[in-house]
């Protein structure tokens, strides 16, 4: 039981879909894919999505990052043994959440005054 959070997957599954389909996905900065889209993405990092598609609003996304399984299990147990609380400075000790966003896009306003 030392730092369980250090042999954990460091990726996670991340899924994107949108309406309409076939919006560009942006991850921090770096384009991706288009919807509908399934990633890999690092749990001890930053997740921000940026959706868009011509003729509609682009739409931002952030996800918080949580304590995982093994990451309770590390804390639980650091009480006891300090030894696994380094198991919490991994990737393997997070997760994003949440991992899935149905993005709903906006029709761009027509910016030109009607007479």
């Amino acid at each position: 039981m030392v730092g369980c959070s250090l042999y954990g997957p460091t990726k996670q599954s991340i899924v994107v879909s949108s309406d309409p389909p076939e919006a560009q996905v942006i991850v921090s900065g770096k384009p991706i894919g288009t919807t509908p889209l399934h990633f890999e993405f690092d749990r001890g990092e930053n997740l921000q999505l940026e959706v868009q598609k011509s003729g509609y609003q682009t739409e931002y996304r952030t996800s918080s990052r949580t304590l995982s399984g093994l990451g309770m299990l590390d804390t639980i147990s650091g009480f006891f043994w300090l030894v696994p609380f380094v198991g919490l400075t991994s990737s393997g000790a997070w997760q994003h959440d949440p991992a899935e966003f149905g993005i709903s896009l906006e029709p761009e306003k027509n910016m030109t005054p009607s007479p």
